[in-house]
């Protein structure tokens, strides 16, 4: 089966076709093995969504599946969210060691331990609510950075200005969380995921179900794989922070304690990821999102970034992470490596 235009991304190097010979043969090109392993996944994680982008930095060949199809994000936010923070420091505009004082207006619903540990600590700095949210996925951490920052449409449009279109954020951890499975809005009510998750429970089915099915077809909160990949190779090419802040979030992104069944379970020994995971809840037996995208680093220094979004799945939680998983053991295996010169 050909794949189609939108379900397959192939970067070639066009100096070479200029290079060649009139009257020489064209070379055979390589069998693409990639793309159709992609859409077998495609069509496993069906009636979800996969979209799927995977680009060798050192060769920048790609190949991917729906890689123009924005989908939820889920915690995925919380990487930009990082960067734009370290963009801030770098004009001078805020320093990692501000300190900032918690209020109970300035929780977030779940997942948060910042929320949960409230009466006992309310002081932190930026840069452990920066650690906080990126590698440690907290909803309060990443919605007071957020407002420090400027809100949503500051960090949209930060991106937006620098090319990477299929990209926005607009509402608050508190807002969307709540709204996704038809609850009210959160106000400090349940703090901890077992208060959240039995708030759920009390809502009718059909109205969780509704409010999800309103989630996924959103067009807010959304990022699409292509601009998942731009943002991560602008980062890995030091094109959207300074040196020492790119060095910092990439040491976060490595240190992150989240997705340990995702992309960090498909790479071969050896390899680093330096990732960002977003997990939505269930309705039913429908999953809201499960993400991850990052930086797969090889032990030869090869760099790969990957993006792998899922929405709407039907599977357990099990077989969405073996999805992505099976992701990065492609990226990881997929692409050969450069040529050695003699």
């Amino acid at each position: 089966m050909k794949p189609s235009k939108a379900m397959m991304l192939l970067l070639l190097p066009l100096g070479l076709l200029a290079c060649a010979k009139e009257d020489a043969p064209p070379p055979a090109a390589a069998a693409d093995t990639i793309t159709p392993a992609l859409e077998q996944l495609a069509e496993r994680a069906k009636p979800g969504t996969l979209g799927v982008l995977m680009l060798d930095l050192n060769t920048n060949k790609g190949r991917g599946v729906n890689i123009d199809t924005p989908l939820p994000m889920q915690s995925v936010f919380k990487l930009p969210l990082g960067i734009f923070v370290l963009h801030k420091l770098d004009r001078g505009e805020i320093s990692l060691d501000e300190k900032i004082t918690l209020t109970s207006e300035s929780l977030s619903i779940a997942y948060s331990p910042i929320a949960e540990q409230f009466e006992k600590r309310k002081d932190y700095t930026v840069e452990q609510l920066l650690r906080a949210a990126v590698a440690g996925s907290d909803n309060t951490a990443a919605d007071i950075l957020m407002r420090r920052v400027g809100g949503p449409q500051a960090l949209t449009s930060f991106f937006q200005e620098r090319g990477i279109k299929d990209f926005r954020v607009d509402r608050y951890e508190s807002e969307l969380q709540p709204q996704l499975v038809g609850l009210p809005k959160f106000s400090g009510q349940w703090i901890g995921m077992e208060a959240f998750f039995e708030a759920q429970k009390q809502v009718p089915v059909p109205s969780q179900r509704a409010a999800l099915t309103l989630y996924l077809a959103d067009p807010r909160d959304r990022i699409s794989a292509r601009a998942a990949v731009e943002m991560l190779a602008m980062l890995s090419r030091g094109r959207l922070l300074s040196k020492p802040s790119t060095d910092k979030m990439m040491e976060i992104l490595r240190s992150s304690g989240t997705g340990a069944k995702r992309l960090k379970a498909g790479v071969p020994k050896g390899a680093v990821v330096y990732h960002k995971t977003g997990t939505g809840p269930d309705v039913e037996s429908r999953n809201s999102a499960t993400n991850d995208i990052g930086i797969i680093e090889l032990t030869e220094g090869r760099r790969i970034a990957v993006a792998a979004l899922l929405s709407g799945s039907e599977l357990p939680q099990e077989q969405r992470e073996k999805i992505i998983a099976e992701v990065a053991r492609i990226a990881s295996t997929g692409f050969a490596a450069p040529a050695k010169s003699r």
